[in-house]
């Protein structure tokens, strides 16, 4: 019995759950939407889906751009290259950029060249040109985090698994 004399009840839940705690977590539940057959499919029309969805354009691929087994939401822009990632709503990818294995918010802009992968960035970031984010995930150094109003200068290289929490404009700065 709980403090107020009310019974605490249970049931048994076989759908699609997971605690986003923790960065790794928030990672793979975003992976999750992935693939030809996700582990949650958000095309499922008996899941209910709320989210923040503003008003933008549908997304734009640039002639040239690739993108490979990824979400990309309303009003983004792509022309360069995207792959196994989710993409929130209004980023911009310019030409020469690579994006793989990642997980980007609303509103972030990846300048010419620059490269991120197994990363998350948060809303409202700058990557500059040339800069890299991030390393690949077999390097075992973990998931890269970018703090939201981030911006990172020109060919500015941040480690796997660094979490950056202001901006950095040139390297070792």
């Amino acid at each position: 019995m709980l403090n107020n004399g009310e019974k605490m009840m249970a049931y048994e839940f076989s759908g699609y759950w997971k605690d986003v705690g923790t960065i790794d977590s928030l990672y793979e539940a975003n992976m999750d939407l992935l693939g030809d057959s996700p582990k949650f499919d958000i095309t499922d029309s008996s899941w209910k889906i709320q989210s923040r969805s503003p008003l933008a354009p549908p997304h734009y691929i640039g002639n040239g751009a690739k993108t490979v087994n990824s979400i990309i939401m309303s009003g983004c822009e792509i022309f360069g290259d995207v792959e196994n990632s989710v993409l929130a709503s209004s980023v911009i990818v310019k030409k020469g950029a690579v994006v793989k294995n990642s997980i980007i918010m609303a509103d972030t802009v990846i300048v010419e060249n620059a490269k991120i992968e197994y990363s998350i960035i948060d809303e409202r970031c700058t990557i500059g040109k040339g800069a890299v984010i991030g390393e690949e995930k077999s390097m075992k150094k973990g998931i890269s985090v970018l703090g939201r109003d981030i911006c990172i200068g020109e060919n500015v290289k941040v480690e796997g698994g660094k979490i950056v929490d202001k901006d950095i404009v040139k390297e070792g700065k």
